[in-house]
């Protein structure tokens, strides 16, 4: 809190003709802090004391406790020790709000000469990115005491949405590889309901092997695990903190407001208070920087999210890892050479090598088509299987096109939702075709193809898989006895929007939009 002595030397400075940010330099303030003052008279500051005090007041039964932390953790943040006094109540409100407390913690520690070191780092501001656009993953570690006494490394990985600033924090006792870091991201999509376009990394080697002159090379588990979810990837630099700004200060919150000073227990119940945090804390509290509440936001950037299907067998990143079709229409796989059908390779064309017993089947990456089945080789050198026939293009594409825009309903919308998906994979197009047409026969409800149909081009989602995944997530949602009831179990969902239904638009708003999308061009 700013005492008289502070006051008249800003007064003192702004007369001689400082400027504000000058006098924050010379005085060691934040530029708010003398902002507030600036234009403050006498009185008024005298009124804003008086009143800050009946305020301060109302900690000081915490005083005792206060004291005993600080002297304990003299680097403690105020925010950190209102927090523990919120958990100690059992998050019942306080009769004061962070604020004040933060001014009553500056007072104690004049009071009783407890200092706070405290670091900095030059930042510059970057803009949010659209909802749903971006998310920003991270790392850390942090030494904690235990309840032996002794001390234990614990590891964090955190995931920020960009536009909301809804968090999420998972803990490790051990140090993250490829599968647990893999891991962590399904958590994190299971408690934000869906992944964003974008995410975000800082470039780690679990994450990425080496960066070629500019191609990053991944893993194989995490190159495995992009093909499957389909999510664009920013890689960013050492010399580039503004691009992943906002992970790491939720990094540093989760190491230094919730974790550090803790007494380690076990892993389970770390994740279990961490995640009452989250909650509590760290998605309630007012954004510094965007002055809004991160689970408030998040209740209107969710809708924006792209579900994630559930992984079964078939998705498992330690099996499915993608191997390329050679020329000769080979797939080198563990010192052997394994046939598929002439006509297979293209530029890129990447492929998996799924083993069950004694048979190797070889599907498409992105389709899932079954290219070839062959009996498991234990040899090295071996080419395996018989010269087979090309690939059957009997049907031709436009017929098959023709069929599929039927089995989406028939619509303009249909024909530009196919027209999309050429323009994003047209190496590919009759392939997706395929799948799309797979899908259609095994959702065979109208009503719930057309929509999905909706779902994907609201969200610019061109892909057979993207449709797939999205046929999935509608029919679930038709299967819930009541969607209200399912809103109302979303974590930090907040009152105001538990009653809200969604805007059901006349599908005709839906075709009008497409017809005048294809005469615009």
């Amino acid at each position: 809190m700013t005492n008289w002595k502070m006051y008249g030397q800003i007064q003192e400075h702004k007369r001689k003709g400082f400027n504000k940010s000058q006098i924050a330099r010379l005085l060691g303030k934040d530029y708010k802090t003398i902002l507030k003052y600036w234009d403050m008279t006498p009185d008024e500051f005298a009124a804003e004391k008086e009143y800050t005090g009946t305020r301060i007041k109302k900690a000081e039964p915490y005083e005792e406790y206060v004291v005993e932390c600080l002297r304990k953790y003299p680097d403690m943040s105020a925010a950190q020790l209102y927090d523990w006094i919120l958990e100690k109540r059992n998050g019942i409100e306080l009769p004061f709000k962070e604020r004040s407390f933060r001014s009553y913690v500056t007072n104690i520690r004049e009071k009783y000469d407890i200092k706070k070191t405290v670091k900095s780092r030059q930042y510059e501001a970057v803009d949010d990115p659209p909802m749903g656009e971006q998310a920003q993953v991270d790392l850390g570690e942090i030494i904690l005491e235990t309840v032996t006494g002794k001390h234990k490394k614990v590891y964090c990985f955190g995931m920020v949405m960009s536009n909301s600033r809804q968090k999420f924090v998972y803990w490790l006792d051990k140090p993250f590889t490829t599968d647990s870091f893999i891991n962590a991201h399904f958590k994190a999509f299971d408690f934000f309901g869906g992944r964003t376009k974008e995410i975000v990394y800082d470039q780690d080697k679990i994450l990425a092997v080496s960066e070629n002159n500019g191609d990053i090379i991944y893993t194989k588990q995490f190159q495995a695990f992009i093909s499957i979810v389909k999510f664009n990837i920013y890689l960013c630099r050492g010399s580039d903190p503004e691009s992943k700004g906002r992970i790491e200060a939720v990094v540093k919150y989760a190491k230094y407001g919730f974790a550090e000073h803790r007494i380690f227990h076990d892993i389970e119940t770390f994740n279990v208070d961490c995640l009452a945090w989250l909650n509590r804390t760290a998605n309630k509290k007012i954004h510094e920087t965007t002055k809004k509440i991160p689970a408030e936001v998040f209740a209107l950037e969710q809708e924006y999210l792209i579900p994630v299907p559930q992984l079964n067998n078939n998705y498992s990143v330690n099996i499915n890892i993608p191997y390329p079709v050679r020329k000769d229409n080979i797939v080198l796989y563990k010192s052997n050479r394994y046939r598929v059908p002439k006509g297979t390779y293209e530029p890129g064309k990447m492929v998996y090598m799924i083993v069950d017993n004694e048979t190797i089947t070889i599907t498409d990456v992105e389709t899932g088509e079954i290219y070839a089945k062959h009996p498991l080789s234990h040899e090295r050198g071996q080419l395996v299987g018989q010269k087979r026939k090309e690939r059957d293009y009997s049907k031709t594409q436009e017929q098959l096109e023709e069929k599929v825009i039927l089995m989406l309903g028939g619509s303009e919308t249909a024909k530009q939702f196919l027209q999309e998906i050429h323009k994003e994979k047209p190496r590919y197009y009759r392939d997706q075709l395929g799948v799309i047409k797979g899908v259609c026969l095994e959702f065979t409800d109208v009503s719930l193809i057309e929509n999905s149909v909706f779902y994907c081009m609201e969200r610019n989602l061109y892909s057979a898989g993207d449709f797939k995944s999205a046929m999935i997530y509608l029919n679930e949602l038709n299967n819930t006895p009541k969607q209200t009831a399912a809103i109302k179990k979303l974590p930090g969902l907040p009152d105001k929007y538990r009653n809200m239904s969604p805007q059901i638009r006349d599908l005709s708003v839906y075709e009008d939009a497409m017809k005048g999308s294809a005469m615009n061009g």
